[in-house]
């Protein structure tokens, strides 16, 4: 009877017990789960230790929250897991980065989609002003299967005129109009954005695929033995779920196996566990 009083306390608390449809969708995160990083290896883009590149990160974040999108920071990634994204950063070094965050057990960093993307300022000398001109090019990634889904891009409609003479608009006030347009350009990004990704979804459930939130659910790497056990899982509509990291402390190695077992006749999804120890039995 205590197996059954414990293994109830755990299915409640992962939110994994025979809830009603409607209570689970109110109650699980958001069904996509992204990350929003910028690439700057190029000269010609604005680096990633920019105001303008804060800015537009922070605005991009935004439309897709509002969206019920869930975002997961790049800044707080790095900080769970102990590194740092620098800049000149390549493509190939922030999918790396990326999949490194998604082979963890924390379930809070993993993710499933990648949009990668870039800001471009164009500065024109004329004779008496200059011209600024703002684009900003991208792509959505799935992180599992490294396959690029879709791409995107936008171009400000019209040019920012600022005086020619340094003394009437100097750098700090050039990058303060580029962040402008750069700001009001990402508004249009993030509904371009929101529609391809919900569009996604909508093709891989008709092609009866699945975008997982957790490219590792289920299917996590076995780790060293700590005398207690540790599984990651995914649990939603089978699209973009969500997910949960669960751990079992001082319970029997045999207590801990039914309860995974019971969840997996639950869900109807196979659970593997990541740490697990004999000293408990």
């Amino acid at each position: 009877m205590k197996f059954f009083k414990r293994l109830t306390l755990i299915l409640l608390a992962a939110g994994l017990v025979n809830l009603p449809a409607s209570m689970l969708a109110s109650a699980h995160e958001a069904p996509i789960r992204i990350v929003v990083v910028g690439e700057d290896i190029d000269r010609d883009s604005v680096t990633r230790s920019s105001e303008v590149y804060k800015r537009v990160v922070a605005e991009l974040q935004q439309r897709l929250i509002a969206e019920n999108i869930f975002v997961i920071d790049e800044d707080m990634i790095a900080v769970r897991l102990g590194f740092a994204y620098t800049t000149d950063r390549s493509k190939q070094d922030l999918i790396r980065a990326l999949n490194i965050a998604n082979t963890t057990t924390d379930a809070t960093v993993r993710s499933r989609l990648g949009v990668v993307f870039s800001i471009f300022p164009n500065i024109h000398t004329m004779d008496f002003t200059r011209k600024l001109d703002v684009r900003v090019r991208g792509q959505i990634y799935d992180l599992q299967t490294l396959r690029a889904l879709s791409s995107f891009e936008a171009a400000a409609p019209e040019s920012v005129t600022v005086p020619l003479k340094e003394s009437l608009c100097n750098w700090q006030c050039v990058e303060e109009k580029v962040g402008d347009i750069s700001v009001d350009l990402a508004r249009e990004v993030g509904v371009v954005l929101t529609r391809k990704l919900h569009l996604l979804v909508e093709d891989s459930g008709a092609l009866g695929t699945s975008l997982a939130g957790d490219p590792n659910a289920g299917s996590l790497a076995e780790g060293s033995l700590s005398g207690s056990a540790e599984g990651g899982v995914a649990a939603g509509d089978g699209l973009f779920d969500s997910v949960y990291t669960l751990k079992f402390n001082l319970m029997k190695t045999s207590d801990v196996l039914r309860a995974v077992r019971t969840m997996e006749a639950t869900m109807g999804r196979e659970i593997e566990l990541t740490k697990l120890s004999e000293s408990t039995l």
